[in-house]
């Protein structure tokens, strides 16, 4: 526990085999449950999870729909739990883990319901950040600030994220995507929930992964989808 707060993070696991042991192996002991989603992962990624701790549910899909998905059920596990806060990170190494407290603090402390990562408030990682992440994150940014209405946050797509369990409880509730658009869509139904958000600086950490998002095919299919769901439409 952290604080007195029971404490879960949810990782959606998809080619990380090279790299998920080493991310399992540097979070901190305070950390109660840990939740390994394999979506239908062709590298079957779980497998070279060392680890033995009890901590650890492993999660195994059958179906592929993206990270979305898998860490929607992440998140049902960690509130069929009961946890109080549940920390999403991503599997490839990429998120320093040395700063979680940094995204559970505010909610302890009541400052927010739910943190996610910003890496724009510190532009010196844009010299290491493959050029085709940075349109992408720029534009779903923006197309993000729009939907919401809300400028103050940035940085849409980040995956380093922390929500509260009352928080939790009323999002999945709520028309989430399955695919890359997951934490975009979540935080345009946290801000109709009149959700807390705070957005935490944090660096990023690149070197010569490729993007497998198609910016143009996947920006229309996120403009579409975002204005289906401020309509109220369901997809």
């Amino acid at each position: 526990m952290y604080k007195g707060k029971k404490l879960a993070i949810v990782i959606p696991c998809y080619k990380v085999s090279n790299i998920i042991d080493k991310v399992i192996t540097g979070l901190p002991n305070f950390v109660d449950k840990i939740y390994l989603v394999d979506d239908k992962c062709p590298e079957n990624s779980l497998k070279n999870v060392k680890s033995k701790s009890k901590k650890i549910k492993k999660i195994y899909r059958n179906i592929n729909k993206g990270v979305g998905a898998a860490v929607k059920d992440g998140y049902r596990y960690s509130l069929k739990d009961k946890n109080d806060i549940t920390v999403r990170i991503d599997g490839d190494g990429q998120m320093d883990i040395k700063h979680i407290k940094k995204f559970i603090d505010p909610i302890i402390d009541r400052t927010a319901e739910f943190t996610k990562g910003n890496r724009f408030k510190d532009l010196s990682f844009l010299k290491n950040m493959p050029y085709l992440r940075i349109i992408g994150n720029i534009f779903f940014s923006v197309i993000g600030n729009l939907m919401t209405k809300n400028i103050i946050i940035f940085d849409f797509l980040n995956g380093y994220t922390c929500i509260s369990n009352r928080a939790l409880n009323k999002v999945l509730k709520k028309n989430l995507d399955d695919d890359y658009f997951f934490d975009t869509v979540l935080i345009y139904q946290l801000s109709i929930l009149k959700i807390k958000i705070l957005d935490i600086p944090m660096k990023a950490k690149y070197e010569n992964e490729k993007s497998n998002i198609n910016i143009l095919k996947t920006g229309f299919s996120f403009i579409f989808k975002n204005l289906l769901f401020s309509l109220g439409v369901k997809k």
